[in-house]
């Protein structure tokens, strides 16, 4: 398979979500060196996104656009912002190899003294734990590796040119002895090949032997042109799970899919996947970092209302409750008063008047800052 590098300079390289990512990686910047990718799995979700913006998404594994301007870039772009949790980085090879891009952000991150979140399935990453190691000292560095299964015949059929994965569970295991916070992904889940509960199993073993803290499980989503070639990917491991796809999918020959299986499947999967990390002794949530200061308080209030959300979800409740949750949780995070003061002064009473903070979670806000979080964040 040809490979072409198209090196270009960047306008700007650094994406700022309008809130943060809970309750799932908690990250509040992205920077990406590098569009499109060498691994070509076939159930990425880049691929014909808006990621590629006009290119044809055929090309996606075979032409790596590179910012070269990328670390100038980001260093121009991150300093004199507030700090939060960025993602940035990508070392699939070659590109990394030859252009180190990502080395550079690493350094600039250092620089800045921002907290770092990289998910990836590139073992090229331990070239840099020099890097991780100062950051994760000066503030905090997270790493997930993106597993979907440990099952041989599944990589070969959706994945076969990414890394292998048993060298992305050592690099795993050389973090960790390293002090940093690191995790898998074990997204996307594959319907009907990868779902039972041994498969689940494998890679929750695995990355708890490989000092994992956390494995955080994900459905398969289907969307436009990823979505024909995961099929396709599926009809070649077995055409007898192409109707059964095309079933959970709720997708019609002349039709699309949905965007992912039911309410009732995803929930099914999460709890799978939460019993079989209590089982092992690891989180199905990644824990977030929390820096020093004033509103420390209100980012670990948030940090609770986000994964409220997510119980709910399991729970298959209402959306219009799911959402007050999450309406509620951006609220308290980016609110600009401690929300322990506004206790303190004015009780339950002050909370409600928060946005989105109703009778109900301003009792359940009001019992967390009773019990440990307002203690915990003010040092008693």
């Amino acid at each position: 398979m040809n490979l072409e590098f198209e090196e270009y300079h960047a306008k700007t390289i650094l994406n700022v979500q309008k809130h943060v990512d809970g309750p799932w990686f908690w990250g509040k910047y992205t920077a990406n060196p590098y569009v499109g990718c060498r691994s070509g799995c076939e159930f990425c979700y880049s691929r014909g996104s808006r990621y590629l913006g006009r290119r044809d998404p055929a090309t996606f594994d075979t032409l790596i656009q590179v910012k070269i301007n990328a670390v100038g870039l980001l260093r121009g772009e991150l300093f004199g912002r507030e700090p939060d949790i960025i993602a940035a980085g990508d070392w699939q090879r070659p590109a990394e190899d030859r252009y180190r891009l990502s080395r550079g952000m690493l350094e600039v991150v250092r620089d800045a003294g921002f907290p770092l979140f990289i998910v990836e399935r590139s073992p090229l990453l331990t070239r840099d734990l020099d890097l991780l190691v100062a950051i994760n000292q000066e503030s905090w560095v997270g790493v997930v590796f993106s597993i979907s299964s440990l099952d041989p015949a599944l990589k070969h059929a959706f994945e076969p040119h990414s890394p292998g994965v048993r060298r992305r569970l050592r690099a795993m295991e050389q973090l960790a002895q390293a002090g940093i916070q690191v995790g898998t992904t074990l997204m996307p889940v594959l319907p009907f090949v990868g779902d039972d509960e041994a498969h689940l199993e494998d890679v929750i073993r695995a990355t708890k032997d490989h000092g994992g803290a956390f494995v955080i499980g994900g459905g398969l989503t289907m969307d436009g042109v990823q979505a024909r070639r995961t099929l396709e990917a599926f009809r070649r491991l077995d055409p007898a799970l192409v109707p059964r796809v095309r079933h959970l999918y709720g997708w019609e020959r002349d039709g699309e899919p949905t965007y992912g299986p039911s309410r009732a499947y995803r929930a099914r999967l999460g709890l799978l996947i939460r019993e079989l990390c209590d089982a092992h002794g690891l989180l199905d949530r990644m824990p977030r970092y929390v820096a020093p200061g004033p509103l420390a308080v209100n980012k670990r209030v948030a940090e609770r209302l986000f994964l409220h959300t997510y119980d709910l979800e399991l729970e298959q409740a209402r959306d219009y409750r799911i959402w007050a949750y999450r309406k509620a949780a951006w609220t308290v995070d980016e609110w600009p008063e401690s929300v322990d003061e506004i206790y303190e002064t004015r009780g339950e009473t002050g909370l409600r008047e928060l946005p989105n903070v109703g009778r109900s979670i301003a009792g359940r806000i009001a019992a967390w800052l009773e019990v440990d979080v307002g203690s915990e964040e003010r040092g008693v």
